[in-house]
Parts: C-alpha cells; structure tokens; sequence
C-alpha cells in the first residue's frame, strides 16, 4: 500500500527497516524533530537541526532528489521572508545598510520609512529560513513513511476517537483526489493546445484560478458521495470501532528510536537555554 507522498508525489521511504517500525515510532520521530524547532533560535543551532533531520531521512531511504522540483517554491519563501524582516521589521543591531524610502515631514514629528538591514536581522532570517527546512524535512520523513491506515490505526491506538481517525484519512485521501483531478484538467487544457511553457506567468494564474471551478465542484460532489458512504455503514463522529483487525507491536527498535527522539529533543532544549 503506497504512502501518503507516495501518492501525492511519488515519494516513498525504501528502507525496510524502518518501514517495519511501529507506527507510532515514526510519529513519535517526527513530532520530537518538530518540538526540537522552537530551541532551535540561533542559525548554527537551527542547521544542525536541518542537518540531523537530512539525515534521518537518508537513514529512513527517503529519496531528498525529490524535493528539487519544489526548489522554487522554498527559495521565494525564503526570500519573502527575508524581505519581510527588511521592509516591516526593524532589529536592533549593527546597520549593514540602510535607506529611506518614505520620509513625511508632520507636525507632532518626521515619520520615515527605512530598510534597516542588520546583523541580527539576518541573523533570525536566517535561522527562521533554517527551521522552515528543518520542519519540511520532518513531515517529508512522516509523509513518506506512513500509509493513511497506519495513521488511522496509530491515532486509534493513542485511544483517539474512530471519527476523527477516519476524518484524518479522508483528509489526506481528499488531498490526493484533488491533485488527481488537477492534473486531469491540466491535462484536458493541454490536449486544446494550452503550452504551460510558453505562455505568460500572468496568463497562467488566470488559466489556474479558471480551474478552481470545476476543481470546487468536484470536491463538493465527493464530500456529499462520502458523507453517503459513511452514513450508509453506520459511521458517525461518536462512532466505535472493533480494534482487533491490526496489531501493532512495539519492539525494541521502536525504544530505542523513540528514546533518541526524546533525547534530541532535551539535547536541543538544554542546548538552547545554554545560549
């Protein structure tokens, strides 16, 4: 059975051995690599988070290559931010440089407005950056490692309702059936002759906003098929189910995965309150 990114995005963790860990273990990793972010607060900190969690995922045969074709994505987010740390924000410290955009003369006062960049500016720029990455990394290891009915079955071993159980992985099952259904028009407006190539980037939002339409349509008409499935077999919020169908033991490889986990984790808060 494929991986959530499996099906989303063809990607897949090929280690064996960690595939047959408990599903719980690899939440568990994840969520610990998650918890490490917030003492992450200086760039050197925030990059051996990144890199641990690089590593982790190589550990776990997560194919990295993969996350190439979202580069753009990640490199204009971090140049959104960085400007927002330049144009709205201003951090005490050493000026780098500095220039007046907007200067009005008042009576109570002069208001200017100024980018101000910063040692510490792009000090926390750069270690925000760094954990956004770190947090990518740490759901691909999740995403690519888990099916929807391990996550089903693992939320329900941590005795969490069956309705939101099963509304966890109606989440991620509608997220693939949207990308399937976008890439379905995308194809049909190429097969009229639409080149995504050449056409302008202007041309091209209107031509995805256009898409939104039957893509909304689709959605609504799904979640009214489902909402009848699950009514016909007797599925509702409150609903209980029988557990005994999957069992899920845990071994001594899930301790000990769990146990770094939790060490990363107290490593990162000391190592934070240190500094």
């Amino acid at each position: 059975m494929p991986t959530i990114l499996g099906e989303l995005a063809g990607v897949e963790a090929k280690s064996r051995r960690y595939m047959d860990l408990h599903v719980l273990t690899k939440i568990a990793l994840s969520l610990f690599l998650s918890l490490s972010l917030p003492f992450a607060r200086e760039p050197h900190q925030a990059l051996a988070l990144v890199l641990i969690s690089a590593l982790t995922c190589t550990a776990a045969g997560v194919p990295l290559s993969a996350l190439k074709k979202y580069l753009a994505v990640i490199v204009s987010m971090s140049a959104s931010i960085v400007l927002a740390f330049s144009l709205f924000t201003y951090i005490p410290g050493k000026v780098l440089y500095e220039v007046t955009l907007w200067r009005l003369q008042a009576e109570k006062g002069v208001f200017e407005w100024k980018i101000a960049i910063t040692d510490a500016s792009l000090r926390y720029s750069t270690a925000f950056i760094l954990r956004i990455f770190a947090m990518i990394l740490s759901a691909t290891l999740l995403l690519a490692s888990v099916t929807d009915r391990d996550l089903v079955w693992g939320l329900f071993s941590l005795r969490m309702p069956f309705g939101v159980c099963v509304a966890t992985s109606l989440f991620f099952r509608g997220i693939h059936l949207f990308v399937s259904d976008f890439h379905t028009i995308r194809e049909a407006m190429m097969a009229r002759g639409v080149d995504f190539e050449r056409i302008s980037l202007a041309r091209r939002f209107m031509l995805y906003a256009n898409a939104l339409i039957p893509l909304l349509s689709l959605m609504i008409t799904r979640s009214y098929e489902v909402s009848l499935a699950l009514e016909s077999r007797g599925i509702s919020p409150g609903s209980r189910s029988a557990s005994g169908y999957y069992t899920y033991k845990m071994r001594r490889g899930d301790y000990a995965v769990t146990a770094a986990g939790v060490g990363l984790m107290h490593a990162f808060a000391a190592w934070g309150w240190l500094t």
